[in-house]
C-alpha cells in the first residue's frame, strides 16, 4: 500500500492560479502606462508592415485590401491587446491609441512635403476615418476584456458605498401605511 501511494501522480497545478487570485495585475496608472504605448505600437507597426498611409489619397487605387485591413482589422487587434493588458476599463482606453497614431500621421503629412501624385485627404474625411478606427478599436477592447474575464472575474472588486446607511421613512419596510388610514 505504501508503494502505491508513492507513485500516485499529484494533480496538475494550474499555472495561472496566482493570476486568478489577483483581480488586476497592477494599479490603473501602471496598466495605462503599459497598455497605451503597446496599443500605439501595434497600430504603428501594422501600418508600416502594410505600407499604408490612411491620410494619403492617390486615386481609386488608394482603397485596396491593405487599406481596408489597416482601417478595420488592425485597430480591432490593437483594441484587443489594450483590453487584455488593461483589464476592466480597457474598452474605454482602446479608443485613444488609433486617435494618437492617426493624428500624428496627419500632422506629419501636413508639415512635410508629400510624394509626387499624392494628395492629402480633407480633414473632415480623415476625421471620419479616425472615428471609424476608434470604434473598431473599442470593439476589440470589449473582446479583449472578455478574454480575461475568467481570470479577473465579472466583479470589479469595489463595493458600492451608498450615501445613506438607513432607509428613508417612506421606504422603511417596518412601517405599515394602510390605504385610507385604516390599520
Amino acid at each position: 500500500m505504501d508503494e502505491k501511494k508513492r507513485y500516485v501522480a499529484a494533480p496538475p497545478s494550474d499555472p495561472l492560479a496566482e493570476l486568478k487570485a489577483m483581480p488586476q495585475w497592477g494599479p490603473k496608472w501602471m496598466r495605462f502606462a503599459f497598455a497605451f504605448p503597446v496599443g500605439c505600437l501595434v497600430i504603428e507597426t501594422g501600418l508600416s508592415l502594410l505600407g499604408v498611409r490612411l491620410e494619403w489619397f492617390f486615386g481609386i487605387d488608394t482603397f485596396s485590401l491593405a487599406w481596408v485591413t489597416a482601417l478595420s482589422i488592425l485597430p480591432f487587434v490593437s483594441g484587443m491587446v489594450v483590453g487584455v493588458i488593461y483589464g476592466f476599463g480597457g474598452k474605454y482606453l482602446a479608443h485613444f491609441p488609433p486617435a494618437l497614431v492617426m493624428g500624428y500621421a496627419y500632422y506629419e503629412s501636413v508639415t512635410h512635403p508629400l510624394p509626387q501624385g499624392v494628395h492629402l485627404l480633407p480633414w473632415q474625411l480623415f476625421a471620419f476615418f479616425t472615428i471609424l478606427t476608434m470604434e473598431f478599436s473599442a470593439f476589440g477592447g470589449v473582446i479583449g476584456e472578455l478574454f480575461i474575464r475568467r481570470y479577473i472575474g465579472w466583479e470589479s472588486g469595489r463595493k458600492i458605498d451608498f450615501s445613506d446607511g438607513e432607509a428613508l421613512p417612506e421606504n422603511d419596510p417596518t412601517e405599515f401605511d394602510p390605504p385610507h388610514g385604516k390599520p
